[in-house]
């Protein structure tokens, strides 16, 4: 058995992709396709189900898969621990990020750890706040940012920045209204899962503002800058991160509401790490550099 069949299997099964498991490994389809086949000979048994649309594990599959993801846990451990003994020359972290921490805040992180560590590489993978927890519950990063709590044993969360939720609108649009008149506007909303709109709509709860089922929904998108676009061509209103419209307030592009009625809605950036597992001494580099950088900042 090839540990690179191994690793092949792991990235379709979380693809569910031959075509996008070859991308990001840089091989062929064909080698993919001819590494699963290889795979199955040697277990004996059929892994995953394949048609022109879909990508299935059998479950065979899905019982190796457990087995894989410690399997390969354990040789990333193994791989950072003599990286450590090195002297953090080598490795790789697997960051996971949710939209606002991915987009805004650590390119610039990763670009102050790179300078002082070259030799690691990172992957950045940027989905919603929940998967995030998701994939840091399953080992498939090894640090993340998220900008919302959820509940579970297995996920430690340390704050470290403050951010503020803001009812964006076109340049044109007037500075306030009052928060009944929220539902009279198209509204522009972020997906399931997003910590943005998890804050967002908990303020309302709070509020005891019975208005989520009346706000004229247009539109559901995954995406911030795809929200402030959408917002300037004045397809509706929204709610983004502050700290994701600084140039657009600057140059007067968009502009943030009063919304009478409505306090200020502050929410919380965390780092998560999983409960139990040792910090690898590459993410406790990032993790310095991060401290550093959040003390800085609230200067």
């Amino acid at each position: 058995m090839d540990l690179r069949h191994i690793e092949t299997f792991a990235r379709i099964a979380e693809l569910k992709s031959f075509t996008k498991a070859a991308e990001e490994l840089y091989l062929t389809q064909p080698t993919v396709s001819k590494q699963i086949v290889d795979l199955e000979r040697y277990f004996g048994v059929r892994l995953i189900d394949r048609t022109k649309r879909t990508v299935t594990l059998t479950k065979a599959g899905e019982l190796l898969l457990r087995y894989v993801k410690n399997f390969l846990e354990l040789k990333k451990e193994t791989i950072d621990a003599i990286a450590a003994f090195k002297g953090l020359q080598k490795g790789d972290i697997t960051v996971g990020a949710s939209n606002i921490p991915g987009v805004y805040i650590l390119p610039g992180l990763l670009h102050i750890f790179k300078q002082q560590y070259d030799g690691i590489r990172f992957r950045l993978v940027i989905v919603d706040s929940k998967a995030v927890i998701r994939k840091m519950e399953e080992g498939e990063i090894d640090v993340g940012f998220v900008g919302a709590k959820y509940e579970t044993k297995k996920i430690e969360y340390k704050k470290f920045l403050e951010d503020t939720i803001v009812v964006i609108a076109p340049s044109s649009f007037p500075d306030t209204i009052h928060i009944k008149h929220l539902k009279d506007y198209p509204f522009i909303i972020r997906e399931q899962g997003s910590g943005t709109r998890n804050h967002f709509e908990s303020s309302l709860k709070r509020l005891k503002v019975d208005m989520l089922p009346e706000l004229q929904v247009i539109a559901e998108l995954t995406d911030t800058e795809a929200i402030k676009e959408a917002v300037k061509s004045g397809m509706g209103i929204s709610y983004v991160s502050k700290m994701a419209i600084v140039h657009e307030l600057a140059n007067k592009n968009l502009k943030c509401l009063n919304i009478e009625g409505l306090p200020n809605i502050a929410r919380s950036f965390y780092i998560v790490t999983k409960k139990g597992k040792t910090i690898s001494p590459q993410v406790k580099a990032l993790l310095d550099i991060t401290d550093k950088w959040r003390r800085h900042e609230k200067r």
